[in-house]
Order: structure tokens, then C-alpha cells, then sequence
């Protein structure tokens, strides 16, 4: 009796050592299978940090640039008044001295006022 029962018990140890070693190489492999996807998680996630660190930079540059290009159109946009004023100014200093101009090489009497007339 005492071998039967050692038997059993070495069998049954058996059995428990196999299903012991069986869950730890199951478990060992779903670690695994974790850890792999761990890796790609973050690859993925560092992958998308670097894509919006290189966004925010490109977009306080066109930031920058745009802002540059309001003020600029800003400034235009304030001195366009002046400029059409000066451009008014011009044309009337122009049409006078084309009118004088103009009035200097008129014929005296029906002559051609040439140029040794001026």
C-alpha cells in the first residue's frame, strides 16, 4: 500500500509539475506577446510626439509669418491714403508743368515757337 500511494503521489506530482510548467511557458508567452506590443505602442507613440513637435513648429512659424504679413499689409494699408495723396499731388505737378510746358511752345501770333523760343 505504502508503494501504491507513492506512486500515485509521483504521478500526481508529475501531473502538477507538467501543468505548472505548461501555465509558465503560457504565461511566459503572453508576456512576450506584451512586451512586442508594448514596443510598437510606443514606437507608434513617439513616432506621433515627433510628428507634433514638428507641427507646432511649423506652425508658429507660419504663425510668425503671417503675423509679419498683416502688419506689413497693416502699414500699407495705413500709409495708402498718404500714397494716394502724394500720387494726386504728383499727377497735378505733372498736368502744370504740362500745361506750361504746353503754353510755352504755343505759336505768338500763328508762329510755331521753337525750341531757341523758349
Amino acid at each position: 500500500m505504502k508503494e501504491l500511494i507513492k506512486r500515485i503521489l509521483k504521478v500526481l506530482g508529475h501531473a502538477l509539475t507538467v501543468s505548472v510548467h505548461e501555465r509558465l511557458d503560457r504565461t511566459d508567452h503572453t508576456l512576450d506577446v506584451v512586451i512586442d506590443q508594448n514596443n510598437r505602442m510606443a514606437r507608434a507613440q513617439t513616432a506621433l510626439l515627433q510628428s507634433s513637435i514638428h507641427m507646432v513648429t511649423v506652425l508658429n512659424r507660419l504663425q510668425a509669418d503671417l503675423e509679419a504679413l498683416k502688419e506689413t499689409a497693416t502699414r500699407l494699408s495705413d500709409r495708402g491714403g498718404e500714397l494716394i495723396a502724394d500720387l494726386d499731388q504728383a499727377l497735378a505737378s505733372v498736368s502744370e508743368l504740362k500745361r506750361i510746358a504746353e503754353s510755352r511752345t504755343e505759336p505768338a501770333g500763328g508762329e510755331d515757337a521753337g525750341p531757341d523760343k523758349l
